[in-house]
């Protein structure tokens, strides 16, 4: 099965993993209607349903983990925290801005870029010019 892309911006919260929630809700919203057809009404009755195993990859919908780990140490389902030295390996600084990253995900397909087939995602801390968080991005592929 082939893995699908997917990059999102999302306003600074108090964690990551309360950011990944918002982003998986609001995907949910925007397809709805196609659930509904199947008589799934949330996001919790689509996880629950078991759907999105059978189904191909169906982007931020296929996530539920924010994880803190080594690189390589994510798993299936796992978005991994980009710090310290990986954010300026990726992204050559270590408070990057929104254009830098929207540049260094474009070379996302070409095979040094994480979540180098393991997890299904990463994200990492996108700031302003006078140096505040202002986002945070997620990207990776899903599937298998």
């Amino acid at each position: 099965m082939g893995a699908s892309r997917w990059s999102y911006f999302t306003p600074f919260q108090h964690s990551e993993q309360d950011a990944l929630n918002d982003l998986r809700e609001a995907a949910f919203a925007q397809e709805v209607e196609y659930y509904r057809e199947a008589g799934i009404e949330t996001l919790a009755a689509l996880m629950a349903s078991g759907w999105l195993e059978e189904e191909p990859a169906h982007s931020v919908l296929d996530v539920e983990r924010v994880v803190r780990c080594e690189e390589h140490m994510e798993e299936p389902g796992d978005v991994r925290v980009v710090e310290a030295a990986e954010v300026v390996a990726l992204f050559g600084t270590v408070q990057p801005g929104r254009e830098v990253v929207e540049q260094a995900l474009k070379r996302v397909g070409d095979g040094w870029f994480p979540p180098f087939d393991r997890g299904s995602g990463c994200c990492t801390i996108v700031y302003e010019d006078e140096g505040r968080p202002a986002e945070l991005c997620f990207w990776g592929s899903t599937g298998d």
